[in-house]
């Protein structure tokens, strides 16, 4: 895997390698002074950076929760998938589609009010709407079954029960098996009462699941009725999104591990490694249709308005992506490490490999790797980084 970024500072400034201790006791190391691209779909180092900051906040959200005598519940939603079905559409072509729809509506308003419009334009416009409607795949549908799921009369009355929906927030996860992609969404659900999960599954989760459905089908998609969802109650570190970031960040550090493939399905950075290891056509045409699909979607989405989870759990404003990658993590002690280092690194393609040293060994087990090599690098406290010898 690659690390991302460049160096920032002058000409002989390098960056700095740090190694933080986990809430959970696991430790996590990464390179402070460096631009990232913040990606959480296709760059190892900025997703583990991002997993973990999501991991916090919604630990966060489930504290919150249970010290107002509430009660959480991940709801799990999936849509039948055969392997020749398409991901979905490019950035370029959902910005496209969003602009033909705004059009649409803004002919329906002008032919209302029986204002003029150019009906040869209009007609060219259905004909380029209908084409990028047909080339939608699943993570398409899928955002548009979930916006049914979570509107309408029966989601308002859904909202009101067990004391109340204090809100939700919403993951997408994907991976790719021998019967293609399988996108499906995970969602925490935090209600005002202390409720069984029982009466959530039959009260709230069979109403959800039935609106998910019937959108899917409304797209030429199906749920199974036996596997499309699942809800259980969540506990803090067991079964909730924070414990499902913790996953995330894990996964990624051991993408070429075999935890993916063994649900039937590789996660994104399975298939990285694999199109990497083995530079099979298939996997690298699938890496690269998974590129072009995730840029910029949002992986993690909150419920709003007043039912806002961060606000109620004190969080503020919710930090982007590409603000949590370009962040330094915290680290007492950090290896300062020259230009020249950092090049060689770059050049052996070895970054990954001292950030699984300093995680397992410690900065001493990364400075001896260092040294074993002839790279020069210097320990420093943290806000005050000398220059290498």
């Amino acid at each position: 895997m690659q690390q991302c970024g460049h160096k920032i500072g002058g000409p002989d400034a390098g960056p700095t390698l740090g190694v933080i201790t986990n809430k959970d006791g696991t430790r996590s190391a990464a390179y402070g002074g460096l631009k990232h691209c913040g990606s959480v779909w296709t760059c190892p180092v900025c997703a583990v950076k991002v997993a973990t900051r999501r991991a916090d906040d919604l630990a966060a959200v489930m504290r919150a929760v249970h010290e107002r005598g509430g009660s959480a519940f991940m709801l799990t939603l999936t849509m039948r998938h055969a392997r020749g079905d398409r991901l979905g559409l490019s950035t370029i072509e959902r910005r496209r589609r969003d602009l033909l729809e705004e059009r649409r509506a803004d002919r329906e308003v002008a032919e209302a009010n029986g204002w003029d419009v150019d009906e040869r334009a209009a007609e060219a416009e259905e004909i380029e709407l209908g084409g990028i409607k047909a080339r939608e795949g699943c993570w398409d549908v899928l955002g548009y079954a979930w916006a049914a799921v979570t509107s309408g009369s029966t989601w308002v009355k859904d909202s009101t029960l067990f004391g109340g929906l204090l809100g939700w927030a919403r993951v997408v996860e994907v991976t790719d098996g021998a019967n293609g992609w399988h996108v499906h969404v995970h969602a925490l659900l935090c209600f005002a009462d202390d409720v069984a999960a029982e009466l959530v599954a039959a009260g709230v989760g069979a109403r959800m699941f039935g609106r998910w459905r019937r959108a899917l089908e409304r797209r030429g998609f199906d749920a199974s009725d036996e596997h499309g969802w699942d809800l259980r109650k969540a506990q803090l570190g067991e079964g909730d999104l924070a414990d499902y970031f913790t996953k995330v960040a894990h996964e990624v550090t051991g993408a070429t591990g075999k935890q993916g493939r063994s649900r039937g399905g590789r996660t994104p950075m399975q298939l990285l490694a694999d199109a990497v290891d083995t530079h099979r056509a298939e996997d690298i045409a699938r890496w690269w249709e998974w590129e072009e699909a995730s840029d910029g979607r949002r992986q993690l989405t909150w419920s709003g308005s007043s039912r806002d989870l961060r606000t109620l759990s004190g969080l503020g404003h919710e930090a982007t992506d590409e603000e949590i990658a370009d962040e330094d993590q915290e680290a007492d002690v950090r290896l300062s490490l020259t230009s020249d280092t950092w090049g060689w690194l770059g050049a052996a393609d070895r970054e990954v490999e001292l950030l699984e040293v300093a995680e397992r060994c410690g900065l001493a087990g990364a400075s001896q790797w260092l040294e074993e090599r002839g790279l020069r690098h210097a320990t420093a406290q943290a806000g005050r980084i000398p220059a290498p010898s």
